[in-house]
């Protein structure tokens, strides 16, 4: 049978036509400094974005400057880009970034003088600051059932309530699963969205630049993508699908050719990479393309080099080597070169773990149990290191600072038993030996997200052929129940989550009495428990980290 795409996808045309650059003259604006840095770890998730540049800019210059959160908002356009003389700048308003998120930032040859355009487009990358009281150990969430095969998970605000729902790829006609958070890290299910057939994995990304994150999804076997354009937290309208006649591997979005939007750039079975050009409303037509050797893994795009632009990383798990592909500036990759790595890498993380201000590349190797790593000496060169040796075969991989240390970890989930693997960053680029977390099933699909708006990095993994996501969340490394705490009993919630007013409580037996404590463990307030259930008044606190202690368990509670 014929698939519903395959006519379109004939019909497509993928030809990008690349205009040829023109010079730079005397009187074109520079880009002085841009902060926060290229790759800046722990930035504060208020922190504005600010460029300054060698000479006034034109009325216009704001558009040029472009600011994606990966997990809410997609570009942002709150707190729109201020313009003074020769400094661009953004405060992320209505709302911080979210915590331990990637945001991507722009500056494209509209960023104009009064009368030039900017001489070198610039994109980077930095990673926001994590809070809260988690110290890496994962435990309490949920397992989220579902009626078909699940096959990837991925955290983002589609509703646009302010907090992380989860994206679920499935093996059903439908395809995509959305689980809407109730503001506390739990779920409830949301709609089913046709991507046309079953899906490998899905993504989100704001690819029409409207603040929305929008769904990518990847198909029948790696054989088709669709794109559906997220209208207030509805995905109606298809934007996109496109046919393969060779299966796509891994799928990955951003701004490659530094013009302002999320491009698409695709890891195919037969060894080549293609970068499909966004046209800035969400379609696409491809343009470069570069051999990279074997079936590629999970690929990631980052700027390893230090030269403003996004280069391109390929694990290939039958070579045992990653190949590091530099940008041009206009999204063309060259030729690449190899990093020997462990057997049968499956994905590459980027992080800076040795703290000298490049990202460092790390990968999980399925069949000798371990994870690579190897340092950047600033070029985008890559060696030394070390292996990183774990319980389990690793599938995949996410970097995040799970223990609010500042300093990125690493954890891997994968075929076979063990659980998941946590490996926390010792300092200089060292790391610990690997603890379990324990999952009923193998994991594929890891995600580091805040889902209970805490502000520390909660765990998300599907398990792969079954009808199953787990979550689970960061605590502190001490249980915070007392030894009186019931075993089995009901636990202790608090909601709304974080919260402004009042505050509902469900409480554990035999509770009489209700305190808030402050992060130093003061009593603020108390309150009477009657019939399972209370009510706490927190208007006029201070914002921040609270705890809730009632019947020997305590709760964690942010106030606004």
């Amino acid at each position: 049978m014929q698939h519903p795409y395959s006519r379109l996808a004939r019909a497509a045309a993928f030809v990008l036509l690349w205009l040829p650059g023109v010079p730079a003259s005397a009187q074109d604006p520079t880009l002085v400094a841009l902060t926060p840095s290229a790759n800046a770890a722990s930035v504060a998730r208020n922190a504005p974005v600010v460029a300054t540049f060698s000479q006034p800019l034109g009325g216009g210059a704001s558009g040029g400057l472009k600011v994606f959160s990966s997990q809410r908002g997609g570009q942002r356009a709150g707190g729109a880009a201020t313009l003074v003389g020769n400094t661009l700048s953004y405060a992320p308003l209505p709302y911080d970034f979210q915590p331990g998120e990637t945001v991507s930032v722009s500056l494209t040859a509209a960023t104009a003088a009064v009368s030039a355009a900017l001489a070198v487009p610039r994109v980077q990358q930095f990673t926001t600051a994590v809070g809260g009281t988690g110290q890496g150990n994962f435990g309490g969430g949920s397992d989220l059932p579902f009626p078909v095969a699940v096959s990837s998970v991925v955290a983002g605000d589609v509703d646009n309530d302010g907090d992380l729902d989860l994206v679920v790829g499935t093996g059903s006609s439908a395809g995509v699963s959305l689980r809407l958070n109730t503001g506390t890290g739990t779920f409830v299910p949301g709609a089913e969205v046709s991507m046309g057939g079953s899906v490998v994995a899905a993504y989100l990304a704001d690819v029409n630049g409207d603040g929305q994150l929008d769904l990518v999804s990847l198909g029948g076997g790696g054989y088709y993508i669709v794109v559906r354009l997220n209208t207030n937290g509805s995905f109606v309208n298809s934007q996109l699908g496109l046919g393969f006649q060779v299966a796509v591997n891994s799928l990955a979005l951003a701004d490659v050719d530094a013009d302002g939007d999320l491009d698409l750039v695709l890891g195919l079975r037969n060894g080549t990479v293609t970068v499909s050009a966004n046209t800035g409303q969400g379609a696409f037509v491809q343009g470069s393309q570069v051999a990279t050797g074997g079936q590629p893994g999970r690929l990631a795009l980052a700027d390893v080099d230090a030269d403003g632009d996004l280069d391109l990383l390929v694990p290939a798990p039958l070579g045992n080597v990653v190949s590091v592909h530099r940008n041009n500036g206009t999204g063309t990759f060259g030729n690449g070169t190899l990093v020997a790595v462990g057997t049968a890498p499956q994905a590459v993380g980027l992080a800076d773990v040795d703290a000298d201000g490049d990202l460092d590349l790390l990968t999980p190797n399925l069949t000798s149990r371990s994870v690579s790593l190897r340092l950047n000496d600033g070029t985008g060169t890559f060696g030394g290191g070390a292996e990183l040796a774990l319980g389990s075969a690793p599938s995949d991989l996410a970097v995040g600072d799970v223990n609010a240390d500042s300093r990125p970890d690493v954890l891997t989930t994968g075929a076979g038993s063990g659980g998941m693997s946590v490996l926390l960053n010792t300092g200089a680029g060292g790391f610990g030996p690997a603890s379990t977390v324990a999952l009923p099933l193998p994991g594929v699909g890891l995600a580091l997200a805040d889902v209970d708006a805490d502000g520390d990095l909660d765990l998300l993994t599907a398990h792969a052929g079954t009808g199953s996501v787990s979550v689970r969340l960061n605590r502190p490394a001490a249980p915070l129940a007392t030894a009186g705490a019931t075993t089995g009993a009901a636990t202790l919630r608090a909601y709304p989550n974080p919260a402004t007013g009042r505050v509902q409580l469900t409480l554990p037996p035999p509770a009489t009495t209700v305190a808030l404590l402050d992060a130093l463990g003061r009593v603020v307030r108390t309150v009477p428990a009657t019939a399972g259930a209370a009510t706490l008044d927190v208007a006029g606190l201070a914002p921040g980290l609270y705890l809730v202690r009632a019947a020997g368990q305590v709760a964690r509670l942010m106030v606004e």
